[in-house]
């Protein structure tokens, strides 16, 4: 119905192979290439957050701003491989930013201009406000408890810790875990963004890993908002099948041999003055994960309200109508249970008269 966690993490995946494929090429550039190159990152990242800003995503925008501020510090002045004074800084990043990630995950997306969407983006500020007078003024025998607690370079080419490794892995499981359950493209962008923090904190002593992993994180986050509009203008938000504007757009693209099947829920008005709209969109889901399932090479579409459309480019009637009656046959059998139905059934006559108030 809506597209797999796997396919979600598809884009994410492919950047982080090419980013780490690319940074083995760093040392081969230019000296005035890679002063340029350094400030991709902050072009990348600022270009997700002016979409995050349009499309009033604060989660996106809040993890913008958080990636933002790592890569200032690391590459911009903060932190310098292999200097005691800077190792603070880098185990405050290995503990916090997956943390900070995992907890934008369970926040609620419910707008940059609301309430809740401006405590998200503050979360980031704080953060690094706190964090800063930390390093300025760390707690006596900090370096010692950090050493003694998150040593680094456990293993060869690895430069994080192993409780720290663990933290990041837990995010990484919790993440997928949302991401399976919730199914949201904004869910499997931070779950990629984990990844790529992942990459730098590990291989942050490499040439070029930094710049190129800040690179795709932001590519990412980017092509995640552009993947969220497309979801909200052609996806129907209730069933997760294609809308009617999809329907629209695939219909002018069709070759001169098609299919189009075009169905509705007998009696569908009479369940819904029966047992209320709560019930009636169960209904519709559970009719539209049949439909999304259907075989032969049909796509599924919502047309409106209890309306259901597939299409079958370049197939024969004779091709498609097996795979319809099988989907008719499918519906028609399946036992609809209804869960708590005393409490959420609403008779006849009670149930009219809401209706006709809302009308």
């Amino acid at each position: 119905m809506l597209l797999s966690p796997l396919r979600r993490l598809l884009v994410p995946m492919i950047l982080l192979g090419l980013g780490l494929m690319s940074s083995r090429q760093w040392r081969e550039l230019a000296p005035v290439y890679s002063a340029l190159a350094l400030w991709l990152p902050t072009l990348s990242l600022g270009v997700a957050g002016a979409l995050g800003v349009y499309f009033g995503r604060a989660r996106v925008f809040a993890a913008v701003l958080g990636l933002l501020a790592t890569y200032t510090a690391l590459y911009h002045g903060w932190y310098a491989p292999g200097d005691a004074e800077t190792f603070l800084l880098y185990s405050l990043l290995s503990l916090v930013s997956p943390l900070v990630l995992l907890a934008l995950m369970f926040i609620l997306e419910r707008g940059l201009r609301g309430r809740l969407g401006l405590w998200t983006i503050a979360l980031i500020p704080l953060l690094v406000g706190a964090s800063w007078g930390l390093l300025n003024h760390p707690p006596p025998g900090a370096d010692a408890w950090l050493l003694a607690h998150l040593p680094l370079n456990p293993f060869p080419n690895y430069l994080l810790s192993l409780r720290a490794s663990g933290v990041m892995g837990i995010a990484i499981v919790a993440g997928l875990i949302l991401l399976v359950l919730h199914q949201r493209e904004d869910t499997a962008a931070l779950v990629g963004t984990l990844f790529f923090v992942f990459a730098i904190l590990v291989l942050l002593e490499q040439p070029g890993v930094v710049v190129v992993m800040f690179i795709a994180a932001g590519l990412n986050l980017s092509i995640s908002l552009l993947r969220i509009s497309h979801e909200m203008a052609f996806r129907d938000e209730l069933t997760g099948l294609l809308g009617r504007r999809a329907l629209n757009a695939r219909l002018r693209g069709l070759p001169r041999r098609y299919v189009i099947a075009m169905a509705d829920v007998d009696h569908f008005k009479k369940f819904n003055d029966t047992w209320g709209h709560e019930v009636g969109d169960d209904v519709l889901k559970m009719v539209a994960r049949h439909f999304d399932r259907v075989g032969g090479g049909g796509t599924a579409y919502r047309y409106g309200g209890e309306e259901f459309g597939v299409v079958f480019p370049g197939k024969t009637l004779a091709h498609c109508r097996p795979y319809l009656d099988e989907l008719r046959q499918a519906i028609a059998d399946y036992q609809l249970v209804l869960r708590n139905a005393p409490r959420r059934k609403v008779s006849t006559r009670t149930a009219k008269p809401r209706r006709g108030r809302r009308k």
